[in-house]
């Protein structure tokens, strides 16, 4: 009897502390970020501080996992293949996922992702040897007419589409010189093996304050921030511009709960004063507090784009 009369209160107990785990919300343990290139880099850094931020507020661990190589479409690979509980997420290239999709056999689809809100906006800017005669986009131009040509060093896309660019508009003869790393396009210039250089701020920064290299033109839609006295292509005469847009997915699937988390901890972390700094100071780059919405708009309308960019310029893998 006495047995009898705890077994109700045993259930009970029981039936309080399921009660008690059904209600502990999302996450409950740590979150993995995937980077599609290597540790060092300036998406790298990035996203450490990103996942820094993130974790505070999620209240859990958010660990950086970097997964380079074929072009970023490794890391988009294994995130599509991921389990979808909310438990990995990864970033998401505007390029990789809108050109290099299209140019390449690569084992996912956009359809396999769900896509959670923008994390930074990358600036470009062309730089030249500090005594070459190319000074700005004029100049450029006008050497690509000549029989010399211009030779210039990317590390694939979208770094070479303006020059892809001004040689349909202008009918001059540009010439591109592929690099395995930035470090070694910005090698190139300094030592003259090419003419310009397309690339992030962060860098060639230092080097151009040391008088190594100077910044010819912005190749983004704004000034770059640590150049802001240098204009952009679009001032200088030429209606071109690239975006480097990165931002967070999930595999499609995730709970609705740990999407809505996601959403709102990211929207929040971009949009920040303190991550919007770092990522001008640190990297002279922007903020790109996108909401999921927006992120995914930006995204599907760049596929029709980035098609009649491979068709019109003959780009090929």
């Amino acid at each position: 009897m006495n047995f009898m009369r705890g077994t109700p209160i045993l259930l009970c107990g029981l039936g309080l502390l399921a009660g008690h785990a059904q209600a502990a919300g999302y996450p409950q343990r740590p979150v993995s970020l995937t980077v599609p290139y290597g540790a060092g880099g300036s998406t790298d850094g990035i996203a450490r501080q990103f996942a820094q931020l993130l974790s505070a507020e999620l209240k859990q661990p958010v660990v950086v996992l970097n997964q380079p190589g074929a072009a970023g479409t490794i890391q988009l690979g294994n995130l599509a293949r991921a389990k979808p509980d909310g438990y990995t997420i990864g970033f998401y290239s505007y390029s990789t996922a809108t050109f290099t999709s299209q140019l390449m056999n690569v084992p996912y689809k956009r359809e396999g992702f769900a896509l959670l809100g923008g994390v930074a906006e990358f600036s470009y800017g062309i730089v030249a040897a500090p005594d070459s005669s190319i000074n700005n986009i004029k100049d450029l131009v006008a050497q690509s007419r000549t029989p010399k040509g211009v030779f210039y060093g990317v590390t694939g896309a979208p770094n070479n589409f303006p020059f892809l660019q001004l040689q349909k508009l202008t009918g001059g003869k540009f010439d591109q010189v592929t690099y395995k790393s930035s470090a070694e396009s910005v090698s190139a210039a300094m030592g003259k093996q090419v003419d310009v250089i397309l690339q992030g701020p962060s860098e060639y920064a230092e080097l151009v304050k040391a008088g190594k290299l100077k910044v010819i033109s912005s190749a983004s839609a704004f000034r770059l921030p640590w150049f802001p006295d240098v204009p952009t292509i679009r001032e200088q005469g030429y209606d071109i511009a690239i975006s480097g847009i990165i931002g967070v997915a999930a595999p499609k699937g995730i709970p609705e709960d740990a999407r809505k988390t996601l959403e709102a901890a990211i929207h929040k972390v971009v949009s920040s004063n303190e991550y919007k700094g770092f990522l001008a100071n640190d990297f002279g780059i922007k903020n790109y507090p996108a909401n999921s919405t927006e992120f995914a708009r930006l995204i599907d309308n760049g596929f029709p784009v980035m098609r009649d960019m491979i068709k019109t310029y003959n780009i090929s893998n």
